[in-house]
């Protein structure tokens, strides 16, 4: 149902964006709940957080909140137009600033007594290239074909809650035992969908200085024939 009337829009904005801050800064600290991954499931706990929060507001300040909403009773928000700057700190604090600190305190509480050490990264997906530098990838294929490339600075992987998907700025011809045999000529990269990867290797640089390969884009400096064996 789409509020028809400024009220309406009030009650609902006053109903649910605390829940929704307060959820939001909620999955910032802790990871995203797999419980939350449906939409209804995100708006019924928003509007549940939302209802609790304004309930402690009511019984802590009532009297305050009315008189700053209604005013001296000429208009439904005649309050806030006389005093729009204190109603304005008042959304900010209320609406926003509190939300977030119950979020943060409930993390850093549950942290304290937690048995183990909650790791916010939601999918090993995720996990495998947050962070990762400029390496190699090889790919075998679902259907038993080899793909291989240089992921760098151009190269682009997906992330949680998108699909699993892998773009490679430079393509390599692979050996049916999945050796690097050179990097393709005029190559614009490849793309892999995770949907279709049976195994993924990432093959990391050599500490010690690396033979530089002709025609090699600035960064692939590794022998490619000896890091596929």
């Amino acid at each position: 149902m789409v509020p028809g009337t400024v009220q309406q829009l009030t009650i609902l904005l006053i109903l649910v964006l605390p829940g929704v801050f307060y959820q939001a800064a909620r999955e910032r600290l802790r990871g995203p709940l797999a419980t939350e991954q449906e939409p209804q499931n995100r708006l019924v706990r928003a509007i549940a957080a939302g209802a609790l929060l304004d309930t402690l507001y009511v019984v802590a300040a009532g009297p305050w909140l009315l008189g700053l909403l209604l005013g001296d009773g000429d208009g439904p928000l005649a309050g806030v137009s006389r005093q729009p700057r204190q109603a304005g700190l008042a959304a900010l604090l209320l609406i926003v600033a509190v939300p977030s600190a119950l979020a943060w305190a409930e993390a850093v509480l549950q942290r304290r007594h937690a048995r183990a050490r909650y790791e916010p990264t939601p999918t090993a997906w995720d996990a495998l290239f947050s962070g990762r530098g400029s390496c190699f990838v090889r790919v075998r294929l679902k259907s038993g074909l080899w793909v291989g490339g240089w992921l760098g600075s151009r190269s682009a992987v997906s992330a949680y809650p998108q699909s699993g998907d892998l773009y490679l700025e430079a393509q390599y011809r692979m050996g049916a035992d999945g050796r690097f045999l050179g990097r393709v000529p005029g190559t614009g990269g490849v793309y892999v969908r995770a949907a279709d990867i049976d195994v993924l290797e990432v093959l990391l640089p050599p500490a010690r200085q690396r033979p530089v390969v002709r025609g090699a884009d600035e960064g692939e400096r590794s022998g490619t024939g000896q890091s596929g064996q």
